[in-house]
């Protein structure tokens, strides 16, 4: 997945950049990645992993 900076202002200067994340869904439309759907997600994973035994 590429990511592509986002301008916060009209400023060219890097600290007016935002960068962030999208899914893009069936029909194109862009949906941002926020923060509480990557801790959903990580809690997913957590719950899902198997711990090999010794």
């Amino acid at each position: 997945m590429r990511t592509q900076p986002m301008i916060t202002t009209k400023s060219p200067r890097p600290e007016n950049l935002l960068y962030g994340a999208a899914i893009i869904d069936e029909n194109g439309n862009e949906i941002p990645i926020t923060e509480q759907m990557i801790m959903k997600a990580c809690k997913r994973l957590e719950k899902a992993w198997v711990y090999k035994k010794k």
